[in-house]
């Protein structure tokens, strides 16, 4: 059996070193450019065309790890409730906190108040 040769500077664990080298310069940039202007973007206006820093941030929230995100379920009263995502299979969604919305709107805001929450630590 031959041995696989890599080049001098492909080392198995680069892309690992990448992806965490650009998700520490995403997530600076995005602490960098969080406002209460850029908040009131998005209360106002959840869905649709953003500013490019609002628009960054909500790919950056899609993007993350299943595990680390969370969705809107609809209750049978007719409100709204934020749920994270377990990344498990057959696993179900977690209610998180008991805040109740009563639109999908403020529900999906109130998404992005928890993704802000977790890119600040506060």
């Amino acid at each position: 059996m031959s041995e696989v040769r890599r080049h001098p500077l492909q080392r198995p664990d680069m892309d690992r070193e990448a992806q965490a080298m650009w998700d520490r310069m995403t997530r600076t940039y995005l602490r960098s450019v969080i406002s209460d202007a850029l908040i009131e973007e998005h209360r106002l206006k959840p869905a649709g065309h953003h500013s490019e820093p609002l628009a960054r941030l909500l790919a950056w929230c899609q993007r993350r790890p299943l595990q680390q995100q969370y969705a809107v379920k609809a209750e049978a009263d007719g409100s709204f409730r934020i749920v994270s995502m377990t990344g498990r299979r057959g696993a179900r969604p977690e209610y998180v906190g008991e805040a109740r919305f009563a639109s999908l709107e403020e529900a999906r805001h109130g998404v992005l108040l928890r993704h802000i929450s977790d890119l600040t630590g506060k």
